[in-house]
């Protein structure tokens, strides 16, 4: 045998367990950062789709229960968790003086606010008189 192929098999056997080494440490690193960015976007998707089903509700209120002042009953029979993944929303409704108020909270881990507010016939209320009747009074001045 010559000094090179000594060297060489010297060398290749130095390094045999580099790989298992890497395999076994690093791997495992990147495959729990991995879950965690999955779970983060989950909770991320969640907040957003509750946020989303809030003001769904919020302004597709029907007319009846609005001119009826049932609006606070409509918003608590609403089902707020569907589409969620885990199903842990918990949504408060109130309506006070015209301000529609969804609070939900997602409890996975940690608590999760979110808050949706909207604003139910008040464009209609504050409209002055000259605003409502505006075009009857372009149609006299034209006679």
């Amino acid at each position: 045998m010559n000094d090179k192929s000594v060297i060489k098999k010297y060398r290749e056997s130095k390094n045999k367990g580099y790989m298992t080494i890497e395999a076994s440490l690093i791997v495992p690193v990147i495959l729990i950062g991995v879950c965690i960015m999955i779970m983060g976007m989950i909770l991320v998707y969640e907040r957003s789709f509750l946020l989303a089903t809030e003001y769904e509700r919020l302004y597709t209120i029907p007319y009846e229960y609005i001119r009826a002042d049932l609006v606070g009953d409509y918003l608590e029979t609403e089902d707020y968790n569907r589409g969620l993944y885990y199903k842990t929303a918990e949504v408060d409704t109130y309506y006070i003086s015209h301000l529609a108020v969804c609070d939900g909270v997602l409890r996975v881990r940690d608590s999760i606010s979110v808050s949706g507010k909207h604003e139910i016939d008040v464009c209609s209320d504050r409209l002055r008189r000259w605003q409502l009747y505006d075009d009857i009074a372009e149609k006299q001045g034209d006679k």
